[in-house]
């Protein structure tokens, strides 16, 4: 009898204790789950609404504590990470509500924020003007993106006997050294491999908002004239920005 009674001890106890072990399991399971999706974690929100293609700057975002359950692998951790790595961030073309996190599949770097760079035109100072030129007279497809040119206009005489009147850097300094940021042809559509459609027709040159006078004297040639540019030198960074947006 005492064999019998010491048996079932044996056997509620092994039951007590499975029991026991599968309950301790299940509750650190639970706590540890709802820890990790209640749990607050530092991340960089928006500060005010940022629209779409507009710079991330100091002050755009802060540091803010948000669940762990809601924030996405792509979140930023430091907000100083969108403005002290060198290079400059943009929204993506959704933009940022106040307070929305930001999160790196919703950020375009320089080379690829297409309207973002014509954001970022008044902190740089600068004005876009499109010239109409013949490439094929202009050093063809060594003019593109990143060049710099002196331009050199030829205005045609409308008198007979009068020469034609030809500007140069010489006689207008503000022409030498302008930077190309795009070209396109007649169509303004990026130039095809081949046939006619290859043949860019028109040139965007980057030029300082200070110089109004330049800017007016460009427009005024490009309608009286003819343009030609002359490569002088090159920059890679604006080469790069252009393959990107393509």
């Amino acid at each position: 009898m005492r064999r019998i009674t010491r048996q079932r001890w044996i056997k509620t106890g092994i039951v007590a204790l499975g029991f026991l072990v599968v309950f301790a399991t299940t509750y650190t399971a639970n706590r540890q789950y709802i820890r990790s999706n209640t749990d607050l974690v530092p991340v960089a929100v928006a500060a005010q609404r940022i629209g779409p293609f507009m710079p991330l700057k100091k002050g755009s975002a802060i540091l803010a504590q948000r669940p762990r359950s809601v924030v996405p692998a792509q979140a930023v951790a430091t907000p100083g990470l969108l403005w002290e790595e060198g290079r400059q961030y943009y929204a993506g073309e959704l933009g940022f509500g106040e307070g929305d996190i930001i999160r790196m599949d919703r950020v375009v770097d320089e080379e690829s924020a297409g309207p973002g760079n014509l954001a970022a035109l008044p902190e740089q100072n600068r004005i876009l003007v499109a010239v109409n030129t013949n490439l094929v007279k202009s050093c063809a497809n060594l003019v593109g993106p990143g060049v710099l040119v002196d331009a050199v206009a030829v205005i045609r005489s409308s008198s007979p006997g009068v020469p034609d009147k030809v500007i140069s850097p010489a006689e207008n300094p503000g022409l030498a050294g302008l930077l190309v940021v795009d070209k396109k042809n007649a169509e303004s559509a990026v130039p095809a491999e081949k046939g006619r459609e290859a043949v860019p027709a028109v040139i965007t040159l980057a030029v300082d908002r200070s110089q109004v006078e330049l800017v007016k004297s460009i427009v005024e040639y490009n309608e009286k004239g003819s343009i030609y540019l002359l490569p002088i030198g090159f920059k890679s960074d604006v080469y790069f920005k252009s393959l990107a947006g393509k």
